[in-house]
């Protein structure tokens, strides 16, 4: 993280003489997806980082996404994280980096080392960044929220950023899917008749054996 961090000051101070960022350049957005999410307890659950807005905006930024350096915060005591997977939508890269600053508190960076021209040629206006997979622990509701932001285009001019929140409910164990339930229920009315017409152990007939030849029960 602390090189990523070096390497994105370097790169802005190189470059800042040569962009210059337009005022009415919209603001790159970080979101969830999906933003609500219901999983059974002791599940997985996975989670989509992704960003939009990060069209070129003439005659300002070129847009795109060079860097990123974000945190995402949890609930660790509803949920655990499991792992990261990167999306590779800044091509050639330093990362995907993941520190655990804390319990429930994760930050995620990355930095390209494509050419710029290059790298607006991969993206688009909508980007995947990353995969994150949780596991759960008790039953509840963890919101999902992203601090300490930090985004640059792909000249590594920091841009204006939002974000939405999300949350994971760790529900107790699901019932059987539907489809499941059909299949119990249909062998239970299959054993019910040979368990009607099993013989009986001393050898006096059955009811169902009493109704068919009229014998007294």
């Amino acid at each position: 993280m602390k090189t990523i961090r070096f390497i994105r000051t370097l790169t802005r101070g190189l470059l800042v003489a040569l962009v210059v960022v337009s005022g009415a350049a919209s603001a790159y957005t970080l979101s969830f997806s999906p933003s609500e999410q219901n999983v059974g307890l002791g599940s997985s659950a996975t989670v989509e980082v992704r960003i939009t807005d990060v069209a070129p905006e003439p005659p300002g930024s070129p847009g795109g996404l060079g860097d990123y350096d974000f945190e995402v915060v949890y609930d660790p005591a509803i949920i655990t994280f499991d792992k990261a997977t990167d999306a590779g939508a800044l091509g050639l890269a330093i990362g995907l980096d993941v520190d655990f600053l804390a319990p429930g508190r994760l930050n995620l960076s990355a930095f390209s080392l494509e050419d710029p021209t290059d790298l607006l040629a991969l993206q688009s206006d909508s980007m995947l960044l990353l995969t994150l997979g949780f596991r759960s622990l008790a039953v509840g509701t963890s919101a999902l929220a992203f601090e300490n932001i930090t985004l640059g285009d792909v000249n590594g001019a920091e841009r204006e950023h939002s974000s939405t929140k999300g949350s994971i409910t760790v529900l107790v164990a699901p019932l059987p899917e539907p489809g499941t339930l059909a299949l119990l229920v249909g062998a239970g009315l299959i054993l019910l008749p040979l368990r009607w017409a099993r013989p009986s152990r001393d050898g006096s007939p059955t009811p169902q054996e009493a109704q068919t030849t009229g014998t007294p029960q």
